[in-house]
């Protein structure tokens, strides 16, 4: 096993699932972990271990310290396992503890009774993926005291990316973590279908729908986004949907069920878009209603994202209208949904109507902030409706107030950012909650991942906020490329397709500052070539 090299290793034994070791070789010390990432148990054989000794999954950008089998960055849930390691006459051994490897890493932590518990008094407003990783970190660094998370959900975090992926998924599958986890093993406060309408932050007091209040020490924000829909004639008409919500996608599910063969119009060529456009392409005839030129033209370019529509449109009967805008959506006289008017861009091109059974409006979504335009003592809101926030996610001109995810504008390299992305959610909860814990200031430093379902799998490393610049290896309408996108040739972004794990090492060589320009990889360097290793200095 050559420096900086993995090697799989199977287990015997008597265990609840079959387990492998994963042997790593970092600077010529051996350390042995399980082999299989904590988000979707997916193998981490491939995956990049750099010069510090970190390991990333090549699939989501999951990263762990093979040290410690810590996790680095998200969307982990849980550490890996790690064995006891010795060389001896040339030669590996591993040694197991089979009985702690069947057990879990968590501990159950529930004490008599959560209000006994001493300390301060932590609320989430909100229980998506800031709230669960900042709480689990939390709890994991030894926090004492008490948490409570009010939601305005009826079911606490599911796992969101899932819902436009296919058909919806039943409560049980889409749970990230059950109930119990959160009351028994977490020991919260959980509050389901409890919706927080304003907040005082003079009195560090929090009102709900009903009459209730809660008052805080630490409070964190975390209520992520709403969808958008188009301020168009037809937009609430029975039929038309949008995705957000498990009953969001359960609702879409049914009304499809319901007909042989509908015919389902989505407004909107954004990831979400074509991954329910590829998902129900099976179950539907589908025609896809985009304004730019091609889909994902924004975020990726012209030529990336036309030949992904050639690829997907090669794999999937979809039909694609680009360059069109939405005029209405005509109903019937029960004012259901039976068509959409568009009007393509192209000079002097007359309406055109679609036949519609139903329609999924994916235009996008703004912050779930509108409560704390009902609170006087919070800070204004930017123009988009985030929160402003520092490096270390405290709420600008708050004491002990955090915001994370959707509703999070932070300062990163490009500029104050604003990122929906369920990696940048998973991160920024993990942080929050090292902060609460420590009481010890975390700033945010992590590379933005996020990954899509389109046919093949899209993976994407970096913020490409303000690209000027690309660099395209491969071919995107075989689905297999990968792309650079810099600013003033500093490579900010990486797609790829079939190109594992060339994503997780872009990852890895941007949080080291190590990412050439693009000019050096347009002249043909392989970045698989390159190491984290500091440069030494002559």
């Amino acid at each position: 096993m050559p420096v900086g090299s993995l090697t799989e290793v199977p287990l015997s034994g008597d265990t609840d699932m079959p387990v492998n070791a994963l042997v790593a070789n970092v600077h010529g010390t051996y350390y042995a972990t399980t082999s299989k990432c904590t988000h979707y148990g997916l193998s981490l054989t491939k995956g990049i271990l750099t010069d510090e000794g970190r390991l990333y999954c090549p699939f989501h950008g999951a990263c762990y310290k093979v040290m410690t089998g810590d996790i680095e960055d998200a969307p982990a849930l849980e550490p890996l396992k790690t064995f006891e390691v010795k060389v001896e006459d040339g030669k590996v051994y591993i040694f197991v503890d089979y009985e702690a490897l069947n057990q879990s890493n968590w501990k159950p932590c529930k004490h008599s009774s959560s209000q006994s518990r001493s300390g301060p008094h932590t609320v989430f407003v909100g229980c998506g993926a800031v709230t669960l990783h900042a709480v689990q970190e939390m709890r994991r660094c030894g926090y004492e005291g008490r948490i409570t998370v009010l939601t305005a959900e009826p079911y606490p975090t599911i796992d969101r990316p899932r819902l436009s992926k296919a058909y919806a998924p039943e409560l049980k599958h889409a749970l990230v973590r059950d109930e119990s986890f959160w009351r028994e093993t977490l020991d919260v406060d959980l509050r389901l279908s409890n919706y927080v309408y304003a907040i005082d932050t003079n009195m560090k007091r929090l009102s709900i729908r009903g009459g209730n209040t809660v008052i805080y020490d630490n409070l964190v924000l975390a209520t992520g986004s709403v969808p958008r829909r188009l301020p168009i004639e037809g937009a609430n008409a029975k039929g038309v949907y949008v995705l957000r919500s498990l009953d969001d996608a359960q609702s879409i599910t049914k009304a499809l069920k319901k007909r042989p063969s509908p015919e389902l119009v989505i407004i909107g060529t954004g990831f979400i878009g074509l991954e329910m456009g590829i998902a129900l392409a099976k179950h539907a005839k589908v025609t896809l209603l985009g304004q730019t030129h091609v889909p994902l033209e924004g975020p990726l370019g012209r030529s990336v994202g036309g030949g992904l529509q050639t690829a997907i449109m090669n794999e999937r009967p979809l039909r694609f209208l680009n360059a069109v805008d939405v005029v209405r959506i005509e109903t019937d006289m029960n004012n259901h949904v039976r068509g959409v008017v568009v009007q393509p861009r192209a000079r002097g091109s007359p309406e055109l109507f679609l036949n519609a059974d139903l329609v999924l409006m994916s235009t996008g979504a703004k912050p779930a902030t509108e409560f704390l335009r009902n609170s006087p003592s919070f800070p204004d809101l930017r123009a988009d409706g985030s929160v402003e926030v520092d490096s270390a996610l405290r709420v600008i001109g708050l004491q002990n107030v955090y915001a994370g995810g959707d509703i999070a504008a932070y300062p990163s390299d490009t500029g104050v950012v604003r990122i929906e992305h369920w990696n940048v959610a998973c991160n920024h909860g993990r942080d929050i909650g090292r902060t609460l814990a420590t009481g010890k200031l975390h700033p945010y430093r992590h590379v933005p991942v996020f990954w899509s379902g389109l046919t093949s799998p899209l993976r994407y490393a970096g913020t490409g906020v303000g690209y000027n610049q690309m660099h395209v290896d491969g071919e995107p309408d075989e689905a297999e490329f990968i792309a650079y996108y810099a600013k003033d040739d500093r490579v900010i972004g990486v797609a790829t397709m079939w190109k594992d794990p060339m994503m997780v090492q872009a990852v890895a060589l941007m949080r080291a500052g190590k990412m050439p320009k693009l000019s050096v990889i347009a002249a043909g360097l392989d970045i698989m070539t390159l190491t984290t290793r500091p440069t030494r200095k002559l």
